[in-house]
């Protein structure tokens, strides 16, 4: 009998890694069950916290690797969905620091939390169509019900985002239908090499239907009408994870079913991404500059750079991915770090625009810091979102598409104006109140996102490497 050939030690190290990064994702979950009876909010937490960091280090070793495995025959660990399982982690970790600030039954929301969190990991892992739908609804559901547990308040933006979210994981659902005559398993990669999917109207029509499905869920135009009413109507922590993590989920989803399956139709489907990029960034920052709720304002900011990302993956590169995976990134910290302050903000009943007057007397790092990160939003260098926007309307120009860039440029400076609005307010603006002291979850989360802005912003280098990286893998699969 002729023994197999061993398995290099080195290929064994990183195939246990592997199913060690999915062996953690079921362990938190069982942790988060575990946690609702015994009702240990400090251990449950610390515990929660652990795994996260335990799965972004895991995931950046990968990627540093070079490794490209599958695990169990449904997860596909390559530089791709190592990138973005460990940029999720790291933001998750900074909703569930402010999650356990501000949520009483912490263990309740843990639970619902820790279903979401393995939905949004595998989406990026993911190696078949239904492997993507089913990460996609088992982030969407739980997520509806982390609102509801915000109080009475909350229930119509949790019914708003429930069935929203139904509607588009439905038409993605009928996408996938469509694509069953081409590959009955629906793998991604086995649905690439299928040699009847070029050419196909039905085809086309399964394009179509994923972006209205993902539009739905990235806040593009015209399917974002909702997205001001669920942020505002969320608890602040469930607003920082809506913005900041559910939408770059499905921007993932968006990116890997286009790139991979639908790579024969590039020239259709970038044309479609082109033009709602435009509609979406003149939608988000023109009725951002009418706004007098803060919260609602960063909503529909949220909305236009959801515009931004998409020009990148118009021009249908590798530097135009590279771009929007920097513009992700980028995003995740500005948006978590603003919503942390506005979170913080709401407790000290502070909301609207007026309320803001004098805050940088009343705190003058909250000031500050949504200053930074504003002028980051806005695309200021030296900070990280200046790269970001930078590397955007580059790809644009490089992709033939210099009205696009134009038209980005031309959007960057209409943001401008609200949040200078905003940061006039709090420095000029209001009679001189009492001082306000902000919590240590707070100020950690704000500072994390800080430090990733400006630091990043001023080396963007290893950024811009492990970006670069990421979209070579999703392009060459």
């Amino acid at each position: 009998m002729i023994a197999a050939p061993a398995m290099p030690v080195a290929a064994a190290q990183l195939v246990n890694i592997g199913y060690a990064l999915v062996g953690a994702l079921m362990l938190l979950i069982a942790m988060a069950i575990a946690a609702v009876p015994l009702r240990r909010r400090a251990e449950a937490f610390i515990a929660s916290t652990g795994l996260l960091v335990f799965i972004a280090l895991l995931s950046l070793y990968l990627l540093g690797s070079g490794a490209n495995l599958t695990v169990l025959s449904v997860f596909h660990l390559y530089a791709f969905s190592e990138f973005f399982v460990a940029l999720f982690c790291v933001g998750l970790v900074l909703v569930n620091t402010l999650s356990y600030r501000y949520y009483s039954n912490y263990t309740g929301f843990l639970l619902f939390f820790a279903f979401a969190v393995v939905g949004m990991l595998i989406v990026p892992m993911a190696n078949s169509l239904v492997t993507v739908l089913l990460g996609l609804e088992l982030m969407a559901i739980p997520t509806s019900f982390m609102i509801v547990m915000g109080g009475k308040g909350h229930i119509e933006a949790a019914v708003k985002l429930f069935v929203l979210s139904a509607i588009a994981v439905g038409a993605f659902a009928f996408a996938i239908a469509l694509m069953l005559p081409y590959e009955p398993g629906l793998g991604l990669y086995a649905l690439t090499s299928s040699s009847g999917i070029g050419g196909n109207y039905l085809v086309l029509l399964a394009i179509i239907l994923l972006i209205g499905a993902m539009g739905f869920e990235v806040a593009a135009f015209p399917f974002n009408l909702w997205i001001p009413d669920v942020y505002e109507g969320a608890p602040g922590s469930v607003t920082a994870l809506l913005a900041g993590i559910n939408k770059k989920v499905a921007f993932v989803a968006l990116m890997e079913v286009l790139f991979i399956v639908f790579a024969n139709y590039a020239t259709q489907f970038a044309l479609m991404l082109a033009f709602i990029a435009i509609l979406t960034m003149f939608y988000g920052n023109l009725l951002a500059m009418v706004q007098t709720n803060v919260k609602r304002l960063f909503a529909y900011s949220s909305i236009s750079q959801a515009g931004y990302i998409l020009i990148g993956m118009a021009a249908a590169t590798q530097l135009g991915i590279e771009a929007s995976l920097f513009q992700i990134t980028a995003h995740v910290f500005m948006i978590i770090g603003a919503f942390a302050i506005v979170l913080w903000l709401e407790t000290q009943n502070i909301k609207s625009l007026d309320d803001y007057g004098s805050l940088a007397s009343r705190n003058g790092f909250a000031a500050a810091a949504l200053t930074i990160l504003m002028l980051s939003m806005a695309g200021i260098p030296p900070l990280l979102g200046f790269f970001g926007k930078f590397l955007l309307f580059s790809s644009a120009v490089f992709g033939n598409l210099v009205y696009l860039a134009v038209i980005g440029i031309i959007n960057s400076f209409i943001s401008i104006y609200y949040y200078a609005k905003v940061i006039d307010r709090m420095y000029r603006g209001g009679k001189q109140k009492s001082a306000l002291r902000i919590d240590s979850f707070t100020m950690a989360v704000v500072l994390v996102a800080l430090i990733v802005v400006i630091v990043l912003g001023l080396y963007p280098q290893l950024l811009m490497s492990a970006a670069s990286a990421a979209s070579g893998a999703l392009l060459s699969v």
